[in-house]
């Protein structure tokens, strides 16, 4: 099933933002029952530390991780900043199956938005306001990434302030929200993220770890996606 479909069809959906780009790591999180499998390639990533190669480097790996993957959908974040794929190679991540893409509205080059065959992901940050709701709900992407936490707060516990926040943006946009940890979060936390709205959870190193095992990928995935059954 698409990623979009899927998201607005579930409940509540755990999708996992792998902290490298690892096989081993994607087996794991699926494992754990992670419902998406996101990468990414030409940025440099604040919760891991990590910095991901070009497209052209990782092209294999995408490869690998499609097939990997099965019918689970595979994302990618393809870009930030000025260091973004190019429509052909846009026109390439669609034939190599990848099924969504994931970045910063600020960074997204309008060309990924013609895309007819990936789910459109569009992230918000600290910065967003009232203007820019009412512009996602008049030209709205598939998703809303709400990653809306300052840098400064990356890896500080998840706290009543930001569910209100959460809830606010979910209650003034009619797309499906995802809310990526940004900040640390506990599986007993879900709930709340579902009682506001949300439709979707990425995890990724703040919770799972900068560099983890496959074994803590899995164990993670699978205690997040043991919180969602019992929604």
């Amino acid at each position: 099933m698409r990623f979009h479909k899927m998201i607005a069809q579930n409940k509540f959906t755990l999708v996992a933002s792998l902290p490298e780009n690892n096989l081993a790591l994607a087996e794991a999180a699926l494992k754990g029952g992670a419902e998406a499998i996101k990468v990414h390639v030409n940025v440099w990533h604040r919760a891991s530390g990590h910095t991901f190669g070009s497209f052209a480097e990782n092209r294999q790996f995408l490869r690998e991780l499609v097939r990997l993957c099965g019918d689970t959908p595979v994302g990618l974040v393809p870009g930030g900043g000025e260091a973004f794929i190019s429509v052909e190679e846009r026109d390439e991540i669609e034939a190599l199956g990848i099924d969504f893409f994931s970045a910063y509205a600020a960074h997204l080059p309008n060309y990924m938005m013609d895309s007819k065959s990936l789910s459109r992901m569009a992230a918000i940050d600290s910065n967003f306001s009232q203007n820019t709701l009412d512009g996602i709900n008049r030209y709205p992407p598939d998703v809303l990434e709400c990653s809306i936490q300052p840098g400064e707060a990356y890896n500080e516990k998840l706290r009543y302030a930001d569910i209100l926040s959460y809830a606010g943006i979910a209650a003034r946009v009619k797309i499906p929200v995802l809310i990526p940890t940004q900040k640390w979060m506990s599986p007993g936390e879900v709930p709340h993220l579902f009682t506001v709205g949300c439709k979707a959870l990425m995890i990724g190193a703040v919770v799972m770890g900068k560099d983890p095992c496959a074994a803590e990928v899995e164990k993670t995935c699978a205690a997040f996606r043991g919180a969602i059954r019992d929604l």
